[in-house]
């Protein structure tokens, strides 16, 4: 089962007690189904539940009984077929038959929790979610030019999101999207489904703590790499200095700067100077080696 199904489920989950809030929902999926007007009213899904949800709502909320039909190959459309009893659901939602264009009634909306049931039928007829394992991403595919404009100025009400919703066309179909997690979360969250909501947070988390062990590993890893090179180098010019004119030929400090460098090529500066019969800083170790490394030039 995919997460947006995981979604879909929960929040069929979560029952509606308000009658208000019940009408809003019904209301949203209605208006965002497949089709919704005086001519054709129906939903088309492969989701079981929410094709039982939009069945029992057109009976609990508009007084009508639609007709429910399964295709062989898993689709079900819930449709009313009666024009009176289309009528009657478009004037349960304070539309007519004259209505050309469909748009938002805000009317429907009797306080803000009706928003947020609205928002969980709009979700489950045209709504889908990524697993964010994989990306983040939410979108609501709407059949209409100016209801998908209307969906993003309700969808903008609310305060609690990150970012303003963006949008396409997609297939002659009207896509209203979100790509950020926070975004995604506060609108799971507004849906009632929290679990899902929280799901995302998890990931967004161990992504976010896993790209940071991954730069410190990075970053840790360049300056081993870079730590080696310079090693070598003095390694080299020890060698240089000592199968040439000796060893000897150092300073007392230098000298023992050169011993101990070449017997333990591997350490850090501060374990060098730490090592010295007076220990040094590390700046103080880089310093000495710097001279090695100019005597060896002017050696060659």
């Amino acid at each position: 089962m995919s997460f947006s199904a995981d979604v879909k489920n929960e929040i069929l989950s979560v029952e509606i007690e308000n009658d208000c809030c019940k009408h809003a929902f019904a209301y949203g999926m209605m208006l965002f189904s497949r089709a919704f007007s005086y001519y054709d009213m129906s939903i088309l899904t492969e989701h079981s539940g929410i094709a039982q949800t939009y069945f029992e709502l057109m009976k609990s909320v508009c007084g009508v009984t639609a007709k429910l039909i399964k295709s062989k190959s898993g689709k079900i459309k819930v449709e009313i077929t009666k024009e009176s009893e289309r009528i009657k659901v478009l004037e349960t939602f304070g539309y007519s038959k004259k209505n050309g264009a469909v748009r938002l009634n805000w009317a429907n909306f009797s306080d803000e929790c009706c928003k947020n049931a609205f928002l969980k039928g709009v979700f489950l007829a045209c709504g889908t979610v990524n697993d964010p394992n994989k990306r983040y991403h939410l979108e609501f595919v709407v059949p209409y030019l100016n209801l998908s404009r209307d969906l993003k100025v309700f969808i903008n009400d609310f305060e609690q999101l990150s970012v303003e919703p963006k949008s396409i066309t997609r297939n002659s179909n009207y896509v209203i999207y979100f790509k950020d997690s926070e975004s995604i979360e506060d609108i799971l969250a507004t849906m009632g489904a929290s679990n899902s909501a929280l799901e995302v947070m998890g990931v967004k988390m161990y992504k976010d703590m896993r790209n940071n062990v991954n730069r410190k590993l990075n970053f840790e890893s360049a300056n081993l790499d870079k730590t080696i090179d310079a090693a070598s180098k003095h390694v080299e010019a020890i060698i240089h200095i000592k199968n040439t004119v000796g060893l000897s030929y150092l300073s007392d400090d230098l000298r023992e700067v050169a011993e101990l460098r070449y017997e333990n090529p591997d350490i850090s500066l501060r374990e060098l100077g730490e090592m010295l019969s007076t220990p040094i800083s590390r700046s103080g170790v880089s310093h000495r080696l710097t001279k090695i490394s100019n005597i060896a030039k002017q050696i060659k």
